[in-house]
């Protein structure tokens, strides 16, 4: 009697045992006949297919597979009453609102006492959102795979040790490599002069300390062998989701044309200077022009369309970054690279506008034109810094002017740029017109850094530039635009104090009567 009890008690806990298991198990389990019909899950398997127990319960399992997966289905279900091992592998089910899901399916025989099959035991486990990810990583991966190797410019990525992780192809073999793979783990000190691994090293190291990117460095690139190219290279911090930062990616793009270009223009100008004192100015302007245009001939030929290309084949890859389902920070650096190619397609785009506008053979279109209106236009371009005023000083009864606005706007605009270029720390810009006996007289004055007495001769002459990203042609093509005007252009400066550049051309033909 004792021991009935005893087995009836043993029973009773089993079956409470299986009762919890069926109501809290976290894993969606379902014990099928071996017909393949369900004869308990669950709860949260009910939650899975999105189903009652009244519905689910007694449902041949065919019935809640895949169409195109039943045959499969059916030979693992024989597997399963014919061989004593489990299967398991991928299913997509329907739920009950005929919604699919992907899962991975664990099956394992459940056998009587006597040893025989009478129950199969799954486990299914959804995998839908887990393959989403995948799928989308996996695009991601193209993308960036596309990127890396359908862009011209050099592309790297490096660990906190400045080794390299990662290299696209036009870098593999700018570094001597026949595959890309070669660089992994080895540093810009393998291929390089000691002299510019170091430097490439430190900014690396700074970035990494401090997470300030590295935009459009001009880099002269010294290889072992001492071949020598020139570069502009972008370097951004590369964060982890936990925010740190884990090494660098870069991008370096070859400017050795452009530098050798700019360095036989320099040249060839300063030969030209030489002749002034020989020719006579009609004939030196002739011969620079022409020498010049041919270059330009030759630089929007090889360059103007392939950049444009570049422009448009970024944009896709931003409106296709903006749709992907990857973490913020990872879109962010993608768009930072992005928009680093941007701005170095855009500065090579107005170094090819700057040579054109010099070059080119052009008269003035004189057009009737409200001086102060062109002057409030020229202003609306330009994202002024809080601590910088403008005050306009028009005198009264300034007459309407019959002037080229294409050429006096691009006057405007490059003295302006200038003006708030040389107040970093703010101040005050003035921007004056007035009628001084026969001319007609223009001002924009600033009260920033001033200009050297030995840069100040130097201002208006072609390719002399103080900034680090320039052409040295804006106030080179000023001076021509107002003397096309048969006006003449003057700067006065002193250091500390300010610099004002005045224009004045001729009232007779310029004026509206």
């Amino acid at each position: 009697m004792t021991s009935i009890m005893q087995k009836n008690t043993g029973e009773e806990k089993i079956k409470e045992l299986f009762t919890a298991l069926i109501k809290y198990s976290p894993t969606a389990i379902i014990f099928l006949d071996m017909k393949g019909n369900v004869v308990e899950c669950t709860d949260c398997t009910l939650k899975l297919f999105e189903t009652s127990k009244e519905e689910f319960i007694g449902k041949n399992f065919l019935g809640i597979v895949h169409e195109s997966l039943k045959d499969k289905v059916l030979a693992d279900l024989e597997q399963l009453r014919i061989r004593d091992e489990p299967i398991s592998g991928s299913l997509t089910f329907y739920k009950s609102s005929g919604k699919t899901f992907e899962a991975e399916v664990y099956a394992n025989p459940a056998k009587d006492v006597n040893g025989n099959p009478f129950q199969i035991i799954l486990t299914v486990s959804d995998v839908t959102e887990h393959r989403m990810v995948e799928k989308e990583l996996y695009r991601a991966r193209e993308l960036l795979n596309i990127l890396m190797e359908t862009m011209p410019d050099a592309i790297y990525f490096k660990d906190n040790l400045s080794r390299f992780i990662k290299v696209n192809r036009p870098h593999a073999e700018r570094m001597g490599l026949k595959d890309p793979e070669e660089a992994v783990g080895k540093t810009d000190f393998d291929f390089y002069s000691e002299e510019f691994a170091r430097q490439a090293y430190e900014d690396e190291q700074e970035i990494i300390r401090t997470r300030k990117p590295l935009i459009n460095k001009v880099e002269k690139v010294i290889k072992k062998d001492g071949t020598v190219h020139w570069v502009s290279a972008t370097k951004v911090p590369i964060v982890d989701k936990d925010g740190k930062v884990t090494g660098i990616v870069g991008i370096s793009r070859d400017i050795t044309e452009l530098k050798r270009m700019e360095e036989a223009l320099k040249s060839y100008s300063e030969q030209l200077e030489k002749l002034v004192e020989e020719r006579t100015k009609a004939l030196l302007e002739t011969e620079r022009l022409a020498a010049i245009g041919e270059v330009i001939s030759m630089i929007v030929h090889d360059l103007r369309s392939p950049l444009q290309v570049i422009l448009y084949k970024t944009f896709l890859l931003k409106e296709k970054l903006k749709h992907l389902p990857i973490p913020s920070y990872e879109k962010k650096s993608f768009k930072e690279m992005l928009d680093s190619i941007n701005e170095q397609v855009e500065y090579m785009n107005k170094m090819i506008s700057d040579f054109k506008d010099y070059a080119r053979n052009i008269k003035p279109e004189k057009l009737e034109i409200d001086l102060k209106k062109l002057i409030e236009e020229v202003l609306a371009t330009f994202i002024l810094p809080e601590n910088v005023k403008v005050k306009i000083l028009i005198q009264e009864g300034f007459p309407r002017l019959l002037i080229d606005p294409m050429m006096i706007r691009r006057v405007l605009s490059n003295l302006i740029s200038n003006a708030i270029d040389a107040l970093p720390h703010g101040g005050n810009i003035y921007l004056e017109a007035k009628i001084e006996g026969e001319h007609i007289v223009i001002s924009v004055e600033d009260t920033g850094v001033g200009i050297s007495g030995e840069n100040l001769g130097k201002l208006f002459k072609p390719f002399f530039t103080t900034k680090d990203k320039g052409t040295g042609l804006g106030l080179a093509i000023c001076r021509r635009f107002v003397e096309l005007h048969g006006g003449h252009i003057f700067v006065e400066s002193k250091v500390g104090s300010g610099t004002k550049f005045t224009i004045k051309i001729p009232l007779e033909g310029h004026v509206k009567e």
